[in-house]
C-alpha cells in the first residue's frame, strides 16, 4: 500500500486516506481545521483580523465589515503583486498592454495580475497548483496581495464576515505552494541525459 505525507502536517498516511485538492494531498484531520496549526508548527505565520468601519455613502452612513488573513511563509518572498477578479476595464487594458498571463485561458480570463516583478511572479505561477489555489482565493476574497514577504487576502461587505474552513484551507495551500516554488527555484538544475 502506498504511503505519502500530508502536505500540511507532513505525517505519513496511506494514499487512500488522503484527500486531494489544490493539487495537494492532505489528511482528513488537516482538512477539518488542523492545517493552520500544522503550518504554524512548521514555522509559517497566519494571522486573521476582523474590524468594522462607518462610512458615508451619499447622505447616509453605513457599517462595513472587514476581514483579512495575513500569511507569511517560512521562505522569503521578494516580490509585490496583487490578484483580483478581472473586470471589463481590465480586459480592455490588456488589449493595449502586455499584461502577465500564464497561458491558461480559464486563469487568464478570471484573474487580473498587477505587478512590476514579472520574473518572480511568473516563477510562482509556473505551478498549476498555485494557479488553482489563487483562483480559489480570488473567488473567495475581493483581493489578494503579496508584499513584504507575506500575502494577505481581504474581504469587505455590509454584513458580518466570518472565516470559514475552506478559506483557511486555501490560505494554507498557498503557503505550501509558495514553499515548494521557493525550493524549486533554489534547487540546482538537473542534467539532461544528453549532458551526462
Amino acid at each position: 500500500m502506498d504511503v505519502a505525507p500530508c502536505a500540511f502536517c507532513e505525517l505519513p498516511h496511506t494514499s487512500d486516506n488522503l484527500r486531494r485538492d489544490y493539487e495537494l494531498d492532505f489528511c482528513e484531520r488537516c482538512a477539518e481545521g488542523h492545517a493552520e496549526v500544522a503550518l504554524r508548527e512548521r514555522g509559517h505565520t497566519i494571522v486573521s483580523r476582523e474590524w468594522q468601519t462607518r462610512e458615508r455613502v451619499g447622505s447616509d452612513f453605513y457599517t462595513f465589515y472587514h476581514y483579512s488573513i495575513t500569511a507569511r511563509p517560512r521562505v522569503s518572498l521578494s516580490f509585490r503583486a496583487s490578484f483580483a477578479r478581472e473586470s471589463t476595464l481590465d480586459r480592455m487594458i490588456k488589449v493595449f498592454r502586455r499584461d502577465l498571463t500564464v497561458g491558461d485561458p480559464l486563469f487568464d480570463d478570471f484573474i487580473y495580475i498587477s505587478t512590476r516583478d514579472r520574473a518572480q511572479v511568473t516563477l510562482m505561477l509556473d505551478s498549476t497548483g498555485t494557479q488553482a489555489t489563487l483562483m480559489d482565493l480570488v473567488s473567495r476574497f475581493s483581493s489578494v496581495f503579496f508584499d513584504g514577504g507575506a500575502f494577505e487576502v481581504r474581504e469587505r461587505g455590509t454584513e458580518s464576515i466570518s472565516p470559514d474552513l475552506p478559506a483557511m484551507l486555501s490560505v494554507a495551500a498557498m503557503l505550501v505552494h509558495l514553499e515548494r516554488a521557493a525550493e524549486a527555484a533554489a534547487a540546482p538544475p538537473t542534467a539532461t541525459p544528453a549532458e551526462t
